[in-house]
């Protein structure tokens, strides 16, 4: 039981080769089938490939139909990942059971107002989000990537990635294109201009979590120290020292936390005119991947 990827009629037409592979995993570490897949990819450019595998990476989620099911002496084209998932004992988790797309962000905070802020401004995103075809996953960690890509892979997930614009998830991104788990399509990052590093809050309006800031660390963000061309959680560090306050890895959480849920519960008001030029492109690069997918599937 398994299955056997092949390209698709139409895209067989002037192919100068028919490339049959049995079982390319076997015996390989998992790094190499990742660079192994990049190699048959480009093969199968100017080739017609064909290969057996019990191995989920070598399937082809962009166009379900180039998955034929053996089973039984019998063979089907897939219909649906969940059919080459239950064929190949690939168990994914109730949020991604649905996925066609998975936006990888960083932290939890970020999941909670990036899913707001999508369901906002793309009609098609929010009906993504809604039905599950799009799925939003943490990282707990830019040093995580690497990991979760391999574990979404696994499940048979494409993913899709809104990273900080700082030194960690930029090392965090080339480590894994190195690895062939992503390429520079794949991924956003939340620059502001004027900023050398930022992060997905440097995108905020300041309003829509300056009295909250002050009301519930009491801390002002009314001072020179924010407004330094640092990223936002140095900034907020530097008032938080300025004002006298504690400063560390759970108060920054707690801080991120609560900014979240205030871009949550007014996502038109939350980003900064000014710096959204980001995350428009970030949700055109979402509504393009889910569009190209569905018409791979008719």
């Amino acid at each position: 039981m398994g299955i056997i990827r092949h390209a698709s009629d139409a895209g067989a037409k002037g192919k100068n080769l028919v490339i049959a592979i049995e079982e390319p995993e076997s015996h390989l570490h998992p790094s190499a089938i990742h660079k192994l897949k990049q190699v048959i990819d480009e093969l199968s450019d100017k080739h017609q490939v064909l290969i057996t595998t019990h191995n989920p990476l070598f399937a082809d989620r962009r166009t379900i139909a180039n998955n034929v099911i053996v089973e039984g002496n019998r063979a089907r084209p897939a219909k649906s990942v969940e059919q080459i998932r239950d064929v190949l004992g690939v168990r994914a988790s109730d949020n991604l059971r649905h996925a066609e797309l998975v936006l990888v962000v960083e932290g939890e905070d970020d999941r909670i107002a990036t899913r707001a802020l999508i369901s906002h401004y793309s009609v098609t995103l929010a009906s993504g989000v809604g039905q599950g075809t799009l799925a939003i996953d943490t990282l707990g960690g830019s040093s995580n990537l690497s990991y979760k890509l391999t574990l979404l892979r696994q499940a048979l997930c494409e993913t899709h990635l809104f990273l900080d614009n700082d030194r960690a998830g930029h090392e965090a991104f080339e480590k894994a294109r190195i690895q062939g788990l992503a390429n520079d399509g794949d991924a956003n990052f939340s620059v502001c201009q004027g900023l050398t590093e930022s992060e997905l809050e440097d995108l905020y309006d300041t309003a829509i979590y300056r009295d909250l800031v002050q009301n519930r660390f009491r801390v002002s963000i009314d001072s020179p120290r924010f407004r330094s061309r640092k990223k936002w959680s140095q900034r907020m560090a530097d008032c938080f020292g300025h004002c006298g306050k504690h400063w560390n890895d759970r108060v920054k959480a707690d801080v991120k936390m609560a900014v979240a849920e205030a871009v949550a519960a007014s996502p038109a008001q939350a980003l900064n005119e000014r710096h959204k030029g980001c995350f428009e492109a970030l949700i055109q690069s979402l509504e393009n991947r889910l569009q190209t997918r569905r018409e791979a599937q008719q």
